[in-house]
């Protein structure tokens, strides 16, 4: 009875395990999908159905050997040159009286932005007015002295004393007369003993008033910025070019300008000036360059950011049509027929200069045959599906 319970044990168990190993090899056959089998394609090939071959019409080429332009980027900003700027301070400390001007209002050279009064500036006609009539006498005490030395009845101390203080007071008249002059106050009118009782602040330029800084019953001294002018008769290109390309730069180098405020049409002009020493921490170089056509000149505003390249020389490159590249940034994908019916391949490339419509392509790979229309739609087939969510 004893083994007859051991025997039937062992038989129990035996069924057990023969059931439970039989479960787990017919799991797979239980309507789940086996991964491990399936073959996936490679992550750089897609292949494609006739269908989808027809809708894309793709079209295939063969990479060129162009000549292509050497350039360096640059970035910068439209200026004037200095002579054609003004910073307008006065000459004499006072009061605000009036202001002609208005920001943005176009000025002549000489014309009177606003008038100062100024105590000082009374003072200093009262002075000459003085001065003058001094010297007046001080010349009739010299001549008398003259003649009566020449009649040996005169002293000779007194001819050289009056000889000295007419020598002083002309030389204080003359000081007194350029001072009002460069106030703007013309010494002929002050003869007659008219003083002026304000002073005009005028412009050195002609130009555009870019900042006013004044307002009625203002107290300003020699130090305050009151008017700034522009002239933008003519306007540069102050471009920076970092220290790695500054050693391509030179004289007369082609300046193209393609800015999306500027319209469609490319600004074109030549280097003048190049800088002999690197500026700041990004260690860059200045630039001065002239625009070509005046018309293209006169659309610039300064002050404007702008992107700049600058042709530095030619060489062979080897180019494809832009629509051949998907561009990724500086980088990009371009496809080419993998050897199996409606099934191509992507390969990285580098990216060169964009020049006519054509991209500079930099690899290893000779591109005898490449996607040159439709490349877009094979990426956005490749790509299809990734970044979602799987539920």
């Amino acid at each position: 009875m004893k083994n007859s319970l051991i025997i039937i044990t062992i038989a129990l168990l035996n069924f057990g395990c023969g059931s439970r190993g039989a479960s787990e090899e017919e799991q797979p056959d239980a309507g789940l999908p086996d991964t491990t089998s399936a073959s996936k394609p490679a992550s750089d090939q897609i292949t494609i159905s006739a269908e989808q071959l027809r809708a894309m019409n793709l079209q295939t080429g063969a990479a060129t050997q162009t000549t292509v332009n050497d350039e360096v980027p640059a970035t910068g900003t439209v200026d004037v040159p200095p002579q054609y700027m003004a910073s307008i301070s006065p000459l004499i400390g006072g009061v605000i009286q009036r202001i002609n001007v208005l920001p943005g209002q176009k000025v002549r050279k000489g014309e009177t932005l606003a008038t100062l009064q100024s105590l000082d500036f009374i003072q200093m006609q009262q002075d000459y007015l003085q001065a003058v009539s001094q010297l007046t006498y001080q010349q009739a005490e010299l001549q008398r002295q003259k003649t009566l030395i020449a009649e040996d009845v005169g002293a000779k101390k007194r001819l050289q004393q009056a000889e000295a203080d007419y020598g002083s007071n002309r030389a204080l008249v003359s000081s007194l007369a350029l001072k009002l002059k460069s106030l703007g106050t013309s010494v002929v009118s002050l003869k007659d003993g008219t003083l002026v009782p304000v002073m005009g602040i005028t412009s050195p330029i002609a130009g555009y008033i870019t900042a006013s800084n004044v307002h009625l019953g203002q107290q300003v001294a020699t130090a305050d910025m009151l008017f700034q002018v522009m002239n933008t008769d003519h306007k540069h290109l102050e471009l920076n070019v970092f220290e790695n390309d500054a050693f391509k730069i030179k004289l007369n180098q082609t300046i193209l300008v393609n800015d999306a405020k500027l319209g469609k049409e490319t600004i074109r002009g030549r280097v003048y000036l190049v800088g002999k020493a690197f500026q700041g921490d990004a260690r860059t170089i200045t630039l001065h360059g002239h625009v070509d056509n005046e018309a293209q000149e006169a659309r610039l505003v300064p002050g404007m950011f702008l992107n700049a390249r600058i042709l530095t020389g030619t060489r062979i490159a080897t180019t494809l049509p832009e629509a051949a590249v998907v561009r990724k940034g500086k980088t990009g994908f371009v496809y080419v027929p993998a050897g199996q019916p409606r099934t191509y391949k992507r390969i990285p490339v580098g990216l060169g200069v964009l020049e006519n419509g054509r991209i500079e392509v930099i690899t290893p790979v000779a591109l005898t045959q490449v996607v040159t229309t439709g490349a877009y739609l094979l990426e956005a087939e490749m790509t299809k599906g990734e970044g979602e969510e799987v539920e």
